[in-house]
C-alpha cells in the first residue's frame, strides 16, 4: 500500500475575481461618465453622480481586493495576482481625482465662488440665463461676511492685478487670453458695437478632464495711471471644486502679467 503525498489542486478565490470584476465595472464607469460629461450628453449633476459612482466602485474594488489577499494568504487558494492587479486598477481610477484633491488642498474645496474683490466683487449679469436645472444658482452680486472670511484663510495671496497700462489696453489684451484659453465669451465683448468699451468679460470655463463648468466674470478699472483687472469664478456644481476656482483665476491673472509683460 502507497500513500498519494500529491497536494489536492487549489481552488480559485471567488472573493479575488470580484475584486478584480469591480476594479474593472469601476474602469467602464467612470470613462463613461466622463464621455458624457464632456460631450455634454447628460446634464451635468447626474453625469457627475455617475462619475462619483465609478470611482465608489474602486474604493469598494481596492478594500476586496485586500480583503481576497489576505484571505489567499490563509487558504492558501489561487487568486492572490488578481486580486493585486484589482488593487492596481482601482488605485489608476482614484489616482486622479485624489491628486486634484490634494493638489490644491482639500479644505478649500468647498468655495465654489471666489473672486479678487471681496468687498465689490465682479458681478454675473449673464450667468444666470446660462446655468441649467440642477445645477447651482447664479451667485449673487455681494459675498458674505462668512464666505470672505473663509476665502482669506484659505486664500490670503488671492489679490487683484495691477498693470501699468491704460484699461483699454488691458481689456484687449484678455479677451486675448480668454480666447487663448478656450473660453465661451457670454454676450457681446468689452467692446460692444457703437459704444464705448465696458471693461467687463463674461465666458465659460470647464476643467480640463471632466468639463465641469465654471462662470468666470472679469472686470478692468483705471488705478492711478494704469488699470486693475479683478476677477470672480464660480462652479456650477456645488462641492466639487477642489481649489480649482482660485487656480483659474491665478493662472488667469499671471497670463495677462505675462501678454502685459511681452509687450513692446
Amino acid at each position: 500500500m502507497t500513500l498519494d503525498l500529491r497536494l489536492a489542486p487549489r481552488g480559485r478565490s471567488r472573493l479575488a475575481g470580484a475584486a478584480l470584476t469591480l476594479a474593472g465595472f469601476s474602469i467602464c464607469v467612470t470613462l463613461y461618465a466622463t464621455l458624457l460629461l464632456r460631450s455634454h450628453a447628460v446634464a451635468t449633476a447626474p453625469g457627475f453622480a455617475a462619475f462619483v459612482s465609478g470611482l465608489a466602485l474602486a474604493a469598494l474594488a481596492i478594500l476586496v481586493g485586500f480583503a481576497a489577499m489576505a484571505a489567499v494568504w490563509r487558504s492558501g487558494r489561487r487568486g492572490g495576482v488578481r486580486a493585486l492587479f484589482a488593487v492596481l486598477l482601482g488605485g489608476a481610477v482614484l489616482a486622479g481625482p485624489l491628486y486634484a484633491a490634494f493638489g490644491h488642498g482639500l479644505w478649500p474645496a468647498r468655495l465654489d465662488d471666489v473672486s479678487t474683490d471681496l468687498t465689490d466683487p465682479p458681478r454675473f449679469e449673464r450667468a444666470a440665463r446660462e446655468r441649467k436645472p440642477g445645477e447651482l444658482p447664479a451667485p449673487p452680486a455681494a459675498i458674505s461676511a462668512e464666505q470672505a472670511a473663509r476665502q482669506r484663510d484659505a486664500y490670503p495671496d488671492l489679490a487683484p492685478l495691477l498693470l501699468a497700462l491704460p484699461p483699454d489696453d488691458v481689456t484687449g489684451l484678455a479677451i486675448g487670453v480668454v480666447e487663448s484659453r478656450g473660453w465661451r465669451v457670454l454676450g457681446p465683448t468689452a467692446f460692444p458695437r457703437g459704444g464705448p468699451p465696458t471693461g467687463r468679460i463674461e465666458a465659460v470655463a470647464a476643467s480640463p478632464i471632466l468639463g465641469l463648468q465654471s462662470d468666470v466674470a472679469i472686470r478692468v478699472r483705471p488705478e492711478g495711471d494704469g488699470a486693475r483687472v479683478d476677477m470672480r469664478s464660480a462652479s456650477r456644481i456645488g462641492g466639487v471644486d477642489f481649489g480649482g476656482e482660485a487656480a483659474r483665476i491665478k493662472g488667469f491673472l499671471a497670463d495677462l502679467a505675462a501678454a502685459a509683460n511681452a509687450l513692446p
